[in-house]
């Protein structure tokens, strides 16, 4: 589960609990969240809600090294069964790119040079004449950075798995 740093996220359980169980949540396969269907007052601090009817474990205001592994169990006096397990990956939103375009002429022939930049990469796309590259993309880590045409627009698209921003120029 991607989110991003300051919003909230709702884990629910993913199997049918029986009855007279006690569930707990837990974070890093160790730190107690919620035990005996109480929030503990350790982690995640004034940032927990959790729903004693559907089990569910609601975080609020996310932060980073609020990433990691969240599981719940539910026990009873017959057995413990696992019944959810969340990966939860907490990031920055992504900055809008900048689109710069530079272009030379001569003769007969314009070529221009599209430069999609963020604070970390960028990607290049060149028209020569009438022939364009279609599509230039780069990843790197989470972040993935593209370049394309669409109609007459050039399109530089910076994005994560949370979220995105994008710069256009219009071809003319």
């Amino acid at each position: 589960v991607f989110k991003l740093v300051n919003s909230s996220v709702q884990l629910d359980v993913q199997r049918e609990i029986p009855n007279d169980t006690s569930i707990k949540w837990m974070y890093n396969k160790s730190n107690f969240i919620v035990w005996n269907s109480k929030p503990s007052p350790k982690y995640h601090k004034d940032r927990v809600e959790f729903n004693g009817t559907t089990f569910s474990l609601t975080l609020n205001n996310l932060q980073k090294n609020d990433s990691g592994s969240y599981t719940a169990e539910a026990e009873n006096y017959e057995r413990r069964i696992d019944v959810a397990k969340y990966q939860l990956f907490v990031l920055d939103p992504v900055k809008k790119p900048v689109l710069n375009v530079s272009h030379q002429q001569s003769n007969s022939t314009c070529n221009v040079t599209f430069i999609c930049k963020t604070q970390y990469f960028s990607v290049t796309s060149n028209c020569y004449s009438d022939q364009c590259d279609n599509k230039t993309e780069k990843e790197s880590g989470n972040f993935l950075l593209s370049l394309y045409i669409r109609n007459d627009l050039i399109i530089c698209n910076h994005s994560n798995p949370a979220s995105w921003e994008n710069a256009t120029v219009e071809m003319k």
